[in-house]
């Protein structure tokens, strides 16, 4: 199998979200890419592979593909990619407890990412600006940096941004103790979710959403979110996962009870 193949069946897996075999994909392609010198795919391949192992927590794992993709995107004086990639880099600083060196990449990203006028780029900055502050313990900046991204996202139509901003700011809401509001961004998040044909991110979601109705507690509107993740996984032939059905079954018991 060539390197084309390869790449376009690490797409396929990844669209499917089976990380593991778009991973071993990705990374053999980039290998032939490597030894034939085609580099038609190169910085997309290295973007990939950082992705999936910052996905599966492999973070330094991740770190040396995205500075390799920086270094590319820096002689080819593209400032959109350049900015990206420094979001991604932040991203990684973030999430590995290191919040200062994540600050110093996203300020660097804004500069470059403002110039620009590139809004979709820009609200992606937005969102991990806003992760950064509730890491900070900041909630209040952390609001301020959603809004701003949401409403970036929906100035240039970006659904898979607006979906993911919302999801977030709904676990800021429950962080907040802001249930209605939370109930509302979890609401946006499922609709966006299923409008992208995307039912691992609409479960999510409505996990989230169930989660808040079982809090209120509305036992009733829980368990309609739950049914709707299973239906949801049965409609692109995903597996129902077994917390799942143990969860519908503890409230369908306890709406017993209460009848």
């Amino acid at each position: 199998m060539n390197g084309s193949d390869l790449y376009l069946h690490g797409k396929h897996f990844l669209h499917r979200r089976d990380y593991r075999s778009a991973l071993q994909c990705f990374i053999e392609a980039l290998d032939i890419e490597r030894r034939s010198g085609d580099a038609s795919h190169l910085i997309d391949l290295l973007i990939h592979i950082g992705n999936i192992h910052a996905y599966l927590g492999e973070l330094e794992s991740a770190r040396p593909f995205y500075e390799e993709v920086l270094d590319l995107q820096r002689e080819r004086s593209d400032p959109r990619a350049v900015g990206l990639t420094l979001v991604n880099l932040g991203n990684l600083s973030r999430e590995s407890g290191d919040l200062s060196r994540a600050e110093a990449y996203y300020l660097e990203a804004e500069d470059i990412l403002s110039q620009t006028g590139d809004d979709q780029s820009l609200a992606v900055l937005y969102s991990n600006l806003a992760l950064l502050a509730q890491d900070n313990k900041d909630l209040d900046e952390a609001l301020r940096f959603f809004e701003v991204s949401i409403a970036l996202h929906k100035k240039v139509g970006y659904e898979a941004g607006l979906a993911a901003a919302w999801g977030q700011m709904g676990r800021l809401y429950v962080q907040r103790g802001e249930e209605k509001e939370a109930e509302t961004c979890f609401g946006y998040a499922a609709t966006h979710f299923s409008s992208l044909s995307d039912p691992i991110g609409e479960a999510e979601a409505l996990r989230e959403l169930a989660k808040v109705y079982e809090r209120r507690p509305d036992p009733e509107l829980a368990l309609h979110c739950l049914v709707r993740v299973t239906k949801a996984h049965q409609k692109y032939g995903l597996e129902v996962e077994e917390s799942d059905q143990r969860w519908i079954g503890r409230i369908k018991e306890d709406l017993n009870n209460i009848e």
